[in-house]
């Protein structure tokens, strides 16, 4: 194949989310800010253990061997500065803005594995003094990956000049059990500016805005745009098309048996079912064939071959609802299947109302000095959200009053059963106010009820109990019980997908997933409350304030680790800042 120009990678990260801010003010016919993406290089010398994955053809492999070639030329040349290669300037967003790369490591010394080698280039890791950088590529290929990544991370653990690079297709992280210490994160299509940058005057033969890297070179080399069947019809010269080769030979067996096979050898032929569901569509034989194998994956595939609205789609939308609330699936597994259930219809009344008896509730602790102290409070009974409000609902409440929102994705079908993100304290107390009308003429809700945010202490109690947790599940954190930053999403997901976490009453999502909006006012200074623990009658429930003037939020969003993905840890926000990652979860109360 011609060599192409070595390109910077991007990765669905972006400053903001770092900045766990990703918080703007809202202004009449504002605009949200354009994303700035990580490079992958960046990421890897930010987190001591990263995992980057993507479709076969993503550029993993050309991505290991050009890291591990600047680090070892520059270890030669220089080794007190960073590689060249890995501070120059990337286009960071498809509106082309560039920026330096920062490398923030040391300079370590790679170690690469090749496809199914992991173990032997552990090893060899391991004998290694000083800094070193192991590279496993190809990572699904690894005959237990899970137990090698627990190896991995044990070393990592105990080697504090050591540092971890897995590449892994995107598909297989669905059986990969991963690491709560490792960050996970995407490694994007190419961009349109990227690819003019490195083609240099020469025409780029694909017209979309974002190309998967092995797709866009073999278009460049044959000048024009490439299909992948079109690629797969080529001499193989690269490893990735071997998946659409398979893909060919399985699209030509009856559904039983395309059932039958990757049933019983699901790691050879997962990837491959993949691209027959993708190219037909809708196709209830296979479907049905699918289905009845039971396993969560197959179903998968089933509902992307369904039809929103046929007879079939009730049936496999119930058995995956059944799937997830038995708990125990993989996180990338839960992830799709609430993505699948979006369009297929949620069994759950995902805008159910749980109640949270009248009683003394523990508030406050130790965790964080914004957080302390420790001390009790007396509530009233209320209802609460059993999920934070979905994009569903939300996006009925934007038809109805035609409010604006600014999310660039919460009206997206595959999002729908989501939390509704991208809000100011003021929309989501509007939607509160509509609600009440909505439910009180549909009898939901009698007069005397209102429909609004919870306060402090009511979101709290609902989220400790009135043995006041320090999770909402219990004392100990715990993996896979939250999507919280070491589930790896960095996003948001389908409300109610881990219900082991969720809390005495019976509320989900109360830790990560999104901040949540509270009533209770925090102040004017970020790093510290003007209206401090413990809580007090002193004004802090006003409803008027200055904008300036910060209002409280709980509970972590899918960016925040353990420390503040819990039921005590405070937040905040002026009340027109918006994020994707904050959101709201409603009250209903008697008023007055």
């Amino acid at each position: 194949m011609t060599e192409l120009p070595i390109l910077p990678r991007l990765v669905g990260f972006t400053h903001e989310d770092r900045a766990a801010k990703g918080l703007r003010v809202f202004a009449e016919g504002a605009e949200p800010e354009v994303a700035v993406q990580f490079t992958a290089p960046e990421m890897i010398s930010m987190h001591r253990a990263q995992l980057l994955h993507a479709p076969r053809g993503g550029g993993k492999t050309t991505l290991a061997r050009c890291l591990a070639e600047a680090l070892t030329a520059q270890r030669a040349n220089d080794p007190a500065r960073p590689p060249e290669a890995l501070c120059r300037p990337a286009i960071r967003n498809p509106q082309g803005l560039s920026l330096p790369q920062v490398w923030e490591a040391g300079l370590p010394l790679p170690c690469v594995s090749t496809p199914g080698q992991g173990r032997a280039a552990l090893a060899a890791a391991i004998a290694e003094s000083g800094q070193v950088l192991l590279i496993l590529d190809g990572f699904e290929h690894e005959p237990d990956p899970s137990a090698l990544l627990q190896q991995a991370m044990a070393w990592i653990a105990e080697t504090p000049e050591a540092r971890l690079l897995i590449l892994c297709e995107s598909g297989a992280l669905e059986g990969i059990r991963l690491h709560p210490d490792l960050r996970a994160h995407a490694l994007l299509p190419l961009l349109a500016p990227e690819r003019a940058a490195a083609l240099a005057g020469r025409a780029d033969p694909c017209s979309e805005i974002w190309v998967e890297p092995g797709l866009w070179a073999l278009s460049v080399i044959h000048g024009r745009t490439l299909s992948l069947a079109e690629a797969a019809a080529l001499p193989a010269t690269e490893a990735w098309l071997d998946e659409a080769r398979d893909a060919e030979a399985l699209d030509r067996l009856p559904p039983a048996q395309i059932a039958e096979m990757v049933a019983q050898d699901p790691a050879r032929w997962s990837g491959p079912l993949r691209l027959v569901v993708r190219r037909r569509g809708e196709d209830a034989g296979l479907a049905s064939a699918l289905a009845g194998m039971g396993a969560l994956p197959l179903l998968l595939a089933a509902a992307d071959l369904t039809a929103a609205g046929s007879s079939e789609a009730a049936d496999i939308a119930a058995a995956l609802s059944g799937a997830i609330e038995a708990g125990g699936a993989a996180p990338a597994l839960r992830r799709r299947a609430g993505e699948a259930l979006a369009k297929l219809g949620v069994p759950r009344a995902l805008d159910a109302l749980v109640t949270v008896p009248a009683g003394r509730y523990d508030m406050g602790g130790d965790l964080h000095p914004n957080s302390a102290p420790a001390h009790q409070v007396m509530l009233q009974s209320f209802r609460i959200g059993a999920y934070p409000v979905t994009c569903a609902a939300y996006l009925r409440f934007v038809q109805a009053t035609g409010r604006e929102w600014l999310s660039a994705t919460g009206r997206a079908p595959e999002r729908a059963s989501h939390p509704a993100t991208d809000l100011t304290w003021h929309d989501a107390r509007a939607y509160c106010d509509w609600l009440t009308e909505t439910w009180r003429g549909e009898g939901r809700i009698i007069a005397e009820d209102t429909v609004r945010l919870p306060t402090e202490r009511e979101w709290e109690a609902a989220a400790r109990g009135h043995a006041g947790l320090t999770y909402p599940w219990g004392e100990v954190w715990a993996a896979e019980h939250a999507n919280d930053e070491e589930t790896g999403f960095n996003d948001i997901c389908t409300v109610g997908l881990f219900p082991e976490g969720a809390s005495p009453c019976g509320c989900h999502d109360m830790a990560g997933q999104a901040w949540e909006w509270c009533t209770t006012l925090w102040g004017s200074d970020m790093s510290k409350p003007s209206f401090a623990f413990p809580w007090a009658e002193d004004g802090r429930e006003a409803l008027g304030a200055a904008p300036d003037v910060r209002r409280v939020l709980r509970g972590g969003c899918f960016s925040s680790g353990r420390l503040k993905a819990n039921g005590i840890y405070r937040g905040s926000l002026e009340p027109n800042g918006f994020w994707r990652g904050n959101g709201f979860r409603v009250v209903v109360a008697q008023s007055g």
